[in-house]
């Protein structure tokens, strides 16, 4: 039988591989439009590179607590400080996609 946090973690694991991607898209290629909040009248390089690089912090984030819990088991204080930091990061990114701080 499969111990738990192997399968955990492998979940974890593709969601954040999947979240990076995504960042990688707005971030890098400049597919703004794919973020939900996105505003058409912000800067589509502003956007890119603050809620893209917001969202790679989360994939990467995501992407280690997959690889700490594969090592080291399941901890809930780890998962619950990586839920409140993806909600927090989460609110940062929309923000930056309304054109909070853009100057232009």
């Amino acid at each position: 039988m499969v111990a738990f946090n192997l399968v955990s973690g492998a979940v974890w694991l593709v969601c954040g591989l999947a979240i990076c991607y995504l960042a990688y898209l707005i971030g890098v290629r400049g597919r703004v439009d794919l973020h939900a909040n996105y505003d058409e009248s912000v800067d589509a390089a502003y956007v890119a590179r603050w809620a893209g690089g917001t969202a790679m912090v989360m994939g990467l984030l995501t992407v280690a607590y997959a690889v700490r819990e594969l090592i080291y088991g399941f901890q809930p204080y780890a998962l619950g400080g990586l839920i409140v930091t993806l909600f927090v990061l989460s609110y940062v990114s929309k923000l930056f996609a309304r054109g909070v701080g853009y100057r232009g």
